[in-house]
């Protein structure tokens, strides 16, 4: 046996997953950096603006200031064009910041002009630099304007082009869990709680050594496989009936549409974060209660991780896919765009913007004889657009 050094130290391990969290405009800046507040061995977290005097006042541990020729350091007047043009400015800059990372978390708040802009251009970045991009989007509540939920609404169907997967939590849905006279700073700070909440405990079931690990690949099979669309879910529950509340919070809660999206779910993930007492028999009965609300044969991943300072405590989170494309089977054969035959390299081996076997049968959304004319938008989804260009289905020989 070779001794060390007495001034040699351990190198730490390197991490499950290599995750980046980025918050793009200003409101999604604000949500990253109240995610750092008390927490221990965060993930990298960047925030990106056209505004720079708005990012320096953040908390993020790497701010990226995009546009300085288009917007002066100034805010894009809500304009979703000079959003995007900020963000094309600076290609090079998006490259290097998602440089060496697995996944990226895209965090962004749908409405306004430099996240409708710049999210859809980061995360084709990403694709491109080979990240698996999931993006937590919110939309604005109904008060906030025709404008904006317009925007929003196209921002979100190109989000979708560009990105693995887009979770999107309605404003207007979650203020059905506030009471009518919640003020509005403590409505919008429920929003950021919640989507806080799915960042946080995604990273922890990922990157940290756990009870039950969830792995990369688990997310990525699911994302890669969602027609671009996640749903999220989460309930807490404390005290002596914690199971049995945070599963009532998460069933019942308008997130996931009172149980309607698991009912309808192909497949999920669901994690479970809990203190140094959370049991055996808790976690068999979450699961069977889960399975019991799903789809039969849907395909759940199960995650669990114990946290010291979570004592009489726990957490569910759920990752939902209803339009679930079961990847083909290996050995499959995969038509591939612009290739003359079937692919003869096994299925699943390569993935969206890194050179991939498994591309949507048009390389990019035809609108047809419907180019010319306003999108019919429902839910961030081009209806104008066939349904397996949408949702990249792949056709099988």
């Amino acid at each position: 046996m070779t001794a060390q050094p007495e001034n040699s130290q351990a190198q730490a391990p390197a991490p499950r997953c290599r995750i980046l969290v980025v918050g793009v405009g200003g409101g999604a800046c604000n949500v990253v950096s109240r995610a750092l507040a008390g927490w221990t061995d965060a993930p990298l977290v960047a925030g990106i603006n056209t505004d720079a005097p708005a990012l320096a006042q953040s908390d993020v541990a790497l701010k990226l200031a995009i546009g300085k020729n288009v917007t002066k350091g100034m805010g894009t007047g809500g304009d979703v064009e000079v959003g995007r043009l900020a963000a094309s400015e600076d290609l090079d800059a998006l490259r290097n910041l998602v440089a060496g990372h697995d996944l990226l978390l895209l965090v962004a708040g749908l409405g306004g002009g430099t996240a409708t802009g710049a999210a859809p251009v980061l995360a084709r970045v990403a694709r491109e630099e080979g990240l698996l991009v999931l993006a937590y989007v919110t939309l604005p509540f109904a008060f906030e304007g025709a404008r904006r939920q317009e925007q929003a609404q196209e921002g979100l169907a190109t989000l979708k082009r560009n990105a693995d997967a887009v979770v999107c939590l309605p404003n207007q849905r979650l203020h059905s869990l506030l009471p009518p006279d919640t003020s509005l700073p403590d409505a919008f700070a429920f929003v950021d709680r919640m989507m806080v909440a799915g960042i946080r405990g995604l990273w922890t079931l990922l990157a940290q050594n756990n009870m039950l690990n969830l792995d990369f690949s688990d997310v990525q099979t699911l994302v890669e496989n969602s027609g671009n669309e996640c749903c999220f879910g989460y309930g807490e529950g404390a005290g002596a009936g914690k199971t049995e509340q945070a599963l009532q919070n998460l069933l019942a809660g308008p997130m996931l549409d009172k149980g309607r999206v698991l009912a309808n779910s192909g497949a999920m993930i669901l994690g479970v974060i809990g203190g140094p007492d959370l049991s055996l028999a808790e976690l068999s009965t979450i699961h069977e209660r889960i399975t019991a609300s799903s789809r039969p044969g849907a395909r759940i991943s199960l995650g669990a991780a114990v946290l010291d300072d979570w004592p009489g405590r726990l957490a569910l989170i759920v990752l939902a896919v209803e339009h679930w494309l079961p990847p083909p089977k290996p050995g499959a054969l995969v038509i591939e765009a612009g290739h003359t035959g079937p692919s003869a390299e096994p299925a699943g081996r390569r993935r969206a913007g890194r050179g991939q076997s498994e591309l949507p049968l048009a390389p990019a959304p035809d609108r047809g004889r419907f180019q010319n004319v306003s999108p019919t938008l429902h839910d961030g989804a081009d209806l104008d657009i066939p349904t397996y260009i949408r949702r990249n289905i792949r056709i099988p020989t």
